[in-house]
């Protein structure tokens, strides 16, 4: 069984494709899943998203469309930062942060969020925490149930620790909540991708490509799980 830690790649890796299994908890192995078709897109749209859009437009639409074209949350790549201040007004908008050494290392953290409160902590290595990082002040220590908008203040304080401060080098917020305000970071991403369900077992990975902040290229993979 994998913990909940692995969800969060799982996501990058877009294995899981119904909402139940983003949940924050354990789960078994997903089920066999098989291509069912593939395609890409250079004119035109799909769920609205139309080909020449800007980032913030394509957002737009997204949060108009995304309950009835049951969309996951988004995922932003490349979306890495290595200044703490980068995240004071933006962290409240994502799912969750990793945060690392430069070079991954098995105890980097990652904090997942729901309901503007940190839901879950966990080491790379899959060891889940209650806290991070152990030896501070309760007002420095990251708790589960923390309120997200808080959680940049305390960083600020870990930042000032030379052990722990080394696991805020390399800070990743890939995963949007489509719900919140865009972030104009996500117009240097050059991919967003979510996960559309099509059906109880068939559901479709959409890949939203830019170059300079603008909707060039939409692929679609339809995954169907045996």
């Amino acid at each position: 069984m994998k913990k909940a830690y692995l969800l969060f790649l799982a996501a990058i890796l877009f294995t899981a494709c119904r909402k139940e299994d983003l949940d924050n908890r354990i789960i078994v192995e997903p089920p066999f899943q098989s291509q069912i078709s593939a395609d890409t897109i250079t004119n035109g749209q799909l769920y609205g998203l139309t080909i020449g859009q800007t980032s913030l437009e394509v957002y737009t639409k997204i949060q108009q469309v995304q309950a009835a074209e049951k969309m996951g949350n988004l995922n932003i790549v490349n979306n890495v930062f290595t200044n703490i201040d980068s995240l004071k007004t933006r962290l409240p908008l994502y799912t969750g942060i990793f945060m690392d050494e430069e070079k991954g290392t098995p105890n980097g953290v990652q904090l997942g969020f729901e309901n503007n409160k940190v839901k879950t902590i966990f080491l790379n290595d899959g060891t889940m925490l209650a806290h991070w990082p152990y030896g501070f002040s309760t007002k420095a220590v990251i708790n589960v149930g923390d309120p997200v908008d808080g959680i940049y203040q305390k960083l600020v304080s870990i930042k000032k620790d030379d052990v722990a401060s080394k696991k805020l080098q390399r800070l990743s917020v890939f995963f949007k909540d489509n719900n919140k305000p865009f972030d104009p970071q996500m117009s240097a991403s050059p991919q967003w991708y979510f996960i559309a369900t099509l059906s109880a077992k068939r559901y479709n990975h959409v890949s939203l490509n830019f170059a300079a902040g603008k909707l060039v290229s939409i692929y679609t993979t339809v995954f169907e799980s045996q």
